[in-house]
């Protein structure tokens, strides 16, 4: 599949983007309010995405006057009657195509996007056979984009035509493939099982139905919960597997159609998940779909209004390291495609707003996400993402706008040569036998491994593919080693003198480990082995679990169901004792090079970098509700220390190798040191 010409939707370095509602400009103005817009940004972004919500907006493309008004859910996300500038506005198909134009003039690439959901429905309300169905029978107000109208044809054959019709008539620089049509909504585990998505799985796959679940269930809710619970209990391998490819047979569609009118195919991840979960969870395989013609992916890692919303009390102690390791994780999966990073700022219809209520949360976000590094060939780390995507972009301030890039460039300004810690390595195979080793054993994926780690402070901010493993420099760390094909784990074990750490369920372990222990809250669990290093025991492992024991059958723990099937709901997992993960977190910490958090260390977290000159940067998170001052060692006599971020004024006292400053709470303080 070749991709979009001529200029890429990503460029290397700092790019910034903006997802934005109509509101947010004017048409009232002369230029629809773009100039006043831009002026207040202080940037013309590299590109904007103009969220319609409605996808009638495409269904109906071709059948409006230019100047008949579009329903609410196209003028306004949801519809909702105004923001901080201006109610909502009758925007008609002239006055759109007249701000692409105009937004274009100013330099910057103009994207459509849209969502499954919908509060008018001129065109879906005419085909309810598109709506969700799920595996309770419930019909749900969202499209699924896989199925077929009433007359047999595939909704895409009819969606993507269109769209690309829409493309070349409004003059849009691309499709910024959103909710509900990068990933459907609903989790595959809970929908659609109607009769025209299971129709489609055994027309694919083969596979047979009992008998007393074959023929149309969509009027009868117990049969058709009956056949679901019984394709994913006894045929979910299958069923991931149909998903997948049903999703990246439309990703290929909507890539041909876009390319073939020399536009841009960005799209979403799937919710904020790593490429494990996205494919176990949505059926979204990220390095197929990405094969198949996606130009750019815009990773959804808004974790600090997940964080004001409570989501981090479901998966670990916040959602900000689950949400950094799915885009350490994802950017080895596809390393070729670029990522941008969804920041967070406010959203006026889903009632949040971080740069008002909780500015820390937006800090840390906006740092933890430009601060995490690939390592390719020329072993020199690479920022993973392009940039941010500010999201939602209307009705901000100039001083807001000014206080918000202050600190993109803050995250952007500082070039590493060397990043202090362990490098984890990743490979396809190991991803490629973790579906399979999940659905048999319920152990902890990749991502959920790294993810407590980082929480118990393991400095873990780099990742390298397999094969350019020679090219890291310092410690590797291999989660689920006994995923890795034997001559992979060779590789990595290749330099006798590097420090390797390999987390593993494996019993027997390649070479001979200076150090083993074992998770004693599950004999038959995860053990970790330590490779040329030599250090003492780690600190005494207590068995306090971490996280519910599912049952003991992998096949009947339940997944997240019902309210509780959002993407934030952590799926069922078997028990990892809190105390081997601290013990783990532990052994990496006293491989890093140089820098220990002294105090606070149940809620201090810090990166540290180094650059060609020596200046070392910490970034000091406080994942606490309160300020904390640590006190912080660099492992060399400190000359002179500078405040990056605008808090604190000054730093605390300074004694040879040793610092302390104050950080506020869920926030970040950057610190250069000499």
């Amino acid at each position: 599949m070749s991709h979009a010409e001529g200029v890429p939707p990503c460029r290397p370095g700092s790019e910034r983007w903006a997802w934005i509602e109509l509101l947010g400009f004017d048409i009232g103005a002369s230029d629809l309010g773009v100039g006043a817009l831009l002026a207040r940004m202080g940037f013309v972004p590299d590109g904007i995405s103009l969220l319609l919500l409605n996808a009638d907006v495409v269904h109906t493309h071709g059948s409006r006057t230019p100047d008949s008004v579009f329903p609410p859910d196209v003028c306004s996300y949801y519809g909702h009657p105004g923001n901080e500038e201006r109610g909502l506005q009758p925007w008609t198909p002239r006055l759109l195509r007249r701000l692409v134009e105009t937004l274009q003039a100013h330099g910057t690439r103009v994207y459509i996007s849209v969502f499954d959901l919908f509060r008018s429905d001129e065109w879906i309300g005419r085909h309810p056979e598109l709506l969700q169905r799920r595996r309770n029978g419930q019909q749900v107000r969202s499209l699924c984009p896989w199925k077929r109208l009433a007359d047999g044809t595939f909704y895409e054959d009819v969606f993507i035509p269109r769209l690309a019709l829409l493309l070349r008539d409004y003059g849009f620089d691309g499709f910024h493939c959103a909710d509900g049509f990068a990933h459907q909504r609903l989790p595959i585990s809970e929908g659609d099982f109607s009769d025209d998505m299971v129709g489609q799985f055994v027309a694919t796959t083969g596979v047979a139905l009992p008998a007393e679940l074959t023929g149309p269930c969509d009027a009868d809710p117990a049969r058709l919960e009956r056949r679901a619970r019984w394709l994913w209990a006894e045929r979910r391998r299958e069923w991931i597997g149909f998903m997948s490819a049903r999703i990246t047979r439309f990703m290929r569609k909507l890539a041909t159609a876009v390319h073939g009118e020399h536009k841009h195919l960005v799209c979403n991840s799937a919710w904020t998940k790593d490429p494990f979960e996205a494919l176990y969870r949505y059926g979204v395989d990220y390095r197929a779909n990405a094969d198949a013609g996606i130009d750019a992916y815009i990773v959804e890692a808004a974790a600090g209004a997940s964080e004001l919303d409570g989501y981090e009390k479901v998966s670990g102690r916040r959602a900000l390291h689950p949400f950094a390791a799915a885009v350490l994780l994802d950017h080895a999966c596809v390393p070729l495609t670029p990522l941008l990073f969804l920041n967070g700022i406010k959203d006026t219809t889903e009632e949040w707003c971080l740069l008002r209520h909780t500015p820390p949360l937006l800090e840390a976000e906006i740092h933890t996400m430009s601060h995490l590094f690939g390592v390719s060939r020329d072993g020199l780390p690479r920022r993973v993402v392009a940039g941010p995507v500010a999201c939602l972009a209307d009705g901000l301030s100039a001083e807001e706008w000014r206080r918000l890039c202050a600190h993109w460039d803050l995250a952007a300004a500082f070039a590493p040569r060397r990043i202090l810690g362990a490098t984890l390595v990743w490979s396809d195979a190991a991803f490629r036998a973790q579906l399979d080793d999940y659905i048999a054993t319920r152990r902890w994926s990749m991502h959920r491994l790294l993810h407590h780690l980082l929480e118990r402070g393991a400095p873990i901010h780099s990742i390298v593919r397999v094969e350019h493993v020679d090219r890291a420099v310092g410690p590797l760390v291999v989660l689920n080693a006994h995923l890795f094909p034997p001559d992979e784990l060779a590789r990595v074990l290749a330099d006798p003198t590097r420090p390797v750490i390999a987390i593993t369920a494996a019993a027997t372990l390649p070479g001979n480990p200076n150090l083993t222990f074992s998770d004693l809250g599950d004999r038959e669990g995860l053990c970790c082995a330590v490779y040329g290093l030599q250090t003492t025991a780690p600190r005494p492992i207590a068995e306090e679990p971490a996280g519910p024991d599912p049952a003991a059958d992998p096949r009947t723990a339940e997944e997240p169901s019902g309210g509780h099937a959002m993407f934030y709901c952590d799926l069922p997992y078997r028990r990892v004792s809190a105390g081997f993960i601290a013990a783990c977190a532990d052994v990496l910490t006293q491989t890093a090079d140089g820098v220990r958090v002294l105090t606070e260390r149940d809620a201090v977290r810090v990166t540290a970098l180094e650059d060609e000159r020596g200046v070392r940067r910490l970034l000091i998170g406080n994942d606490a509700h309160w300020y904390n001052k640590p006190q912080i060692d660099v492992g060399r006599p400190i000359r002179r220390l500078t405040i990056g971020t605008p808090f604190p004024a000054v730093s605390g006292p300074v004694t040879g190798s040793t610092f302390s400053v104050r950080v506020p709470g869920r926030g970040m303080v950057i610190v250069d040191v000499e």
